[in-house]
């Protein structure tokens, strides 16, 4: 089994950099919510595989989350989530930490949560 990823990494954060030709710098806090791309969706998602490194997976799917955030119309939010909820599923282990961020549990109602906030509490 994988190490647990718990934050991203740095490694991880300098290769999708390359990959995907983004920009990095190391005072970029939330780097993949910055880079995210919504336009870029399909790309990212094509990229997400078992044989990336975790970290790498960690940091992506972040990116992807941020994608579905950042979708233009709820239709494409629900195309969107529907293709990245079974690797959240999937890889649970993995990606808890970024459901339990999205969720925004503390945050109680879900006015001034995220849009994904309702979907990524039913994986709660």
């Amino acid at each position: 089994m994988a190490e647990t990823v718990l934050y991203p990494t740095t490694a991880a954060r300098k290769a999708m950099a390359a990959r995907f030709s983004l920009p990095y710098d190391d005072a970029m806090q939330d780097w993949e919510w910055e880079v995210a791309n919504a336009d870029e969706f399909e790309r990212y998602l094509a990229a997400y595989t078992p044989a990336m490194p975790s970290d790498q997976r960690f940091s992506l799917m972040e990116m992807l989350v941020q994608c579905v955030e950042d979708s233009k119309d709820e239709a494409l939010f629900s195309i969107r989530w529907a293709r990245i909820r079974p690797l959240l599923v999937n890889h649970i282990t993995l990606h808890a930490p970024t459901i339990a961020y999205w969720a925004c549990g503390e945050e109680g109602g879900l006015d001034s949560a995220f849009r994904v906030s309702r979907p990524m509490r039913e994986l709660l």
